[in-house]
């Protein structure tokens, strides 16, 4: 294997063709005409709201100013497109959304700089670190535009290390049906340092960390297809997940970014009991026991868990499991072999609840055999879904996710309002409209809520439940979980609870 020294370098071997770099980006050669760079923003700061860039050609108010652009807004592990600027000189800000309004005047600026936008160069920003005491970092990537590529089957890769806790880390690549044994090194990464381009094979690949000479992986990644000509950034940034690997993967590609977790990263999960006593459950209080079939055919066992409760949360190794579940009253078996599929890295939450349904025991789908215009009868079928917690520990603003487990024939789905001082239902900004036996997410930054679920029945819009949400730095990621309720005037409730909630 032989490393040129040229500014685009190349690893040859048998397998795989490596050099160094960072970004996708296709269709960006120019002309000699042309006097086109970009920007781009990433932002990588872990409790970081939501964040906007604003690129300016002068900062004093001048309403003949040809540009002034605040982009759409960049949430955490998340990328800008490659936005095209005539090269020249700009002021660079990035600020996040402290009021109701986005427009630039509103956003609260954490950073402001001028940058030159090079002729056939991206500006790459990325924003790094704790929000408070941010770190921005820039790089001026030269567009690749080289017909070898296409010609070859290459594309271009640059390396990020963005993780606080490694100095220097060395980087290996293998293709997917190989192990580390097999790895080419490709780089030794400093912090907060880009390496230099490198070419690479067009393939499915898997990326290897290690410490600086060291020889065991650190993290391995899952395995990621590279199959166009492009630019990538490969970001290696802390571990935000539940798994205990220190390093998550961002490679950042044309328009959007793949997370690569590490593949013997753990999972965890939890249950929360969301069946409610009715007269299709016969001899049933309202508490379940739970089995789940770990690995090594050991059992997990959740005993009386009651309505309206989570479990503990287990962490295990990520894979696909099983669970049953049963009445604790009686052992009447509700569910059997449940499937339990738990991703590397990922928090989740499995919601069981029951479904009324009409029964039709000669599967004739006549459910009225007398012609009475009553359905014969109903029974009571127990379902799960299961929901992976958010990530995120933004401290400007906090995702909601909206369970909806009703159980109507009056309706079909629930519109969720979250009402500002200053709106009325009607005018409300931030809503979400569920169906049943479905979930949504909502982002939303600090202040103070009234939130209204509302149902149509019979072309009238009816309040089902509302109460006072205040978010601040202190609060967390929230489930909002709609049900049934028979002490309520609806007969339905919200509730809402730290989605770390563990009993």
């Amino acid at each position: 294997m032989k490393l040129s020294k040229t500014t685009s370098s190349i690893i040859r071997s048998p397998a795989l063709y490596i050099g160094l770099a960072v970004l996708s980006l296709t269709g960006c050669g120019s002309s000699d005409d042309d006097s086109t760079g970009y920007i781009r923003f990433y932002n990588a700061s872990y409790n970081a709201p939501a964040v906007y860039l604003t690129v300016d050609e002068d900062l004093d108010e001048d309403d003949d100013d040809e540009v002034e652009i605040t982009y759409s807004s960049v949430q955490f592990g998340s990328v800008t497109s490659n936005n095209a600027l005539d090269n020249d000189t700009y002021w660079v800000e990035l600020g996040w959304q402290d009021e109701e309004s986005n427009d630039r005047s509103d956003l609260e600026v954490i950073y402001q700089e001028q940058h030159k936008i090079k002729k056939d160069y991206i500006t790459f920003v990325a924003l790094t670190d704790d929000i408070r005491d941010p770190t921005v970092l820039t790089f001026d990537i030269p567009v690749v535009d080289d017909d070898d590529d296409d010609d070859d089957d290459l594309f271009n890769l640059r390396f990020l290390n963005l993780n606080t806790n490694y100095a220097s880390v060395d980087v290996y690549m293998s293709e997917d049906n190989e192990t580390f044994n097999e790895a080419e090194f490709v780089s030794t990464v400093e912090l907060n340092s880009l390496t230099d381009n490198i070419k690479v094979e067009q393939d499915q690949y898997i990326f290897y960390i290690t410490e600086p000479g060291g020889s065991e992986p650190i993290f391995t990644s899952e395995d990621i297809s590279y199959s166009v000509v492009s630019q990538y950034v490969v970001a290696l940034r802390d571990n935000v997940g539940v798994g205990s690997s220190p390093f998550t993967i961002d490679s950042i590609g044309t328009n959007s970014v793949t997370e690569l977790n590490d593949v013997d990263s753990e999972a965890s999960f939890g249950f929360y009991n969301g069946i409610a006593t009715n007269r299709y459950i016969p001899d049933y209080s309202g508490v379940v026991d739970l089995n789940v079939d770990l690995i090594d055919d050991s059992k997990l066992k959740v005993e009386d868990l009651a309505y309206g409760e989570f479990s503990n949360t287990t962490t295990t190794s990520n894979g696909d499991y099983s669970f049953d579940i049963y009445n604790a009253d009686n052992d009447t078996l509700f569910i059997h072999d449940a499937l339990l599929s738990l991703e590397e890295n990922a928090d989740n939450m499995v919601f069981i609840y029951a479904k009324t349904d009409a029964i039709d025991d000669d599967e004739d789908d006549i459910i009225d055999e007398n012609e009475d215009g009553i359905v014969d009868d109903y029974e009571s079928i127990i379902k799960s879904i299961t929901i992976t917690k958010s990530t995120s520990s933004s401290i400007y603003s906090h995702g909601i996710k909206v369970v909806n487990l009703s159980d109507s024939d009056d309706f079909s789905r629930v519109k969720f309002y979250f009402v500002e001082s200053d709106e009325v239902i009607s005018t409300a900004d931030n809503t979400l409209s569920v169906l049943q036996e479905s979930n949504s997410s909502i982002s939303l930054i600090n202040n103070t809520y009234s939130v209204y679920a509302i149902a149509t029945i019979e072309d009238t819009d009816i309040i089902m439940d509302s109460f006072q949400l205040t978010l601040d730095e202190d609060s967390v990621e929230q489930f909002l979980i709609f049900e049934a309720d028979d002490s309520s005037s609806t007969g339905f409730r919200m509730t809402l609870v730290n989605q770390n909630q563990d009993n």
